[in-house]
């Protein structure tokens, strides 16, 4: 089952069940402060037209209670600036935290002589450990990939990563608060696992449903095929 809502994530987390989510794993706005023209802000086509909106003044604590009420885990992808903050929360509301990381193998320079952004910080809280069996392999604080070129959010993430983490802590449902494109929905879908998400900007919301639709229809193509096969095999 996966349901995306359109809308603030708040109004639809007020709706769940106390402990009702798996794990939410989630990329909320990251804190931008090279917003006016210079650096990775100011040379990507996705920050115009209004995209940089809620990225320089994000407040994870507003959030906060509602995240920890509806979950004992937490997985969240933030930007240097926000370590600080996002770590505190895993410790304030979980009691547990660690810090995992995305290697970028082809990420975007930077500019005025910065030191190459190819690393995203992904912050993990939990009160209980619930750890699938997988391969150790999976359970690797570095993933490395490249950045998906599909240019359909500013943020957007690998499937595969996504996947990681349903996998590794054995999500039957995740939650998305801030779902974006879909990469998180996208991935439970592919893995059989239900998925809630909720993004507040029509834009990629519409990306979002286009994307599940796509896979949706995908699966459904797969099915029909392999009946097919039975069909001609009896």
């Amino acid at each position: 089952m996966i349901d995306l809502r359109l809308g603030d994530c708040l109004d639809l987390m007020r709706t769940l069940p106390d402990a009702s989510i798996d794990a939410v794993i989630t990329d909320p706005p990251y804190i931008i402060k090279s917003a006016n023209g210079v650096g990775f802000a100011g040379a990507r086509e996705f920050y115009r037209g209004g995209d940089l909106d809620g990225m320089t003044d994000f407040d994870l604590s507003r959030y906060a209670d509602e995240i920890a009420r509806i979950t004992d885990q937490v997985v969240m992808f933030h930007s240097r600036d926000q370590i600080i903050q996002v770590a505190g929360f895993c410790i304030e509301k979980f009691g547990n935290y660690d810090l995992h990381f995305w290697h970028k193998v082809n990420a975007i320079p930077f500019t005025n002589n910065t030191w190459k952004s190819d690393v995203e910080y992904i912050a993990l809280g939990w009160r209980k450990k619930k750890h699938a069996r997988v391969n150790q392999a999976e359970k690797s604080k570095v993933f490395t990939s490249g950045i998906d070129t599909q240019n359909l959010h500013p943020t957007q993430k690998p499937l595969a990563l996504m996947k990681k983490y349903i996998k590794v802590l054995d999500v039957r449902t995740v939650f998305d608060p801030f779902a974006g494109s879909g990469t998180t929905l996208i991935a439970a879908f592919e893995l059989g696992r239900n998925a809630i998400g909720c993004e507040i900007n029509p834009r990629y919301f519409e990306i979002a449903q286009r994307r599940i639709q796509a896979a949706q229809a995908q699966l459904m193509m797969q099915l029909e095929e392999v009946n097919e096969q039975l069909t001609v095999a009896e």
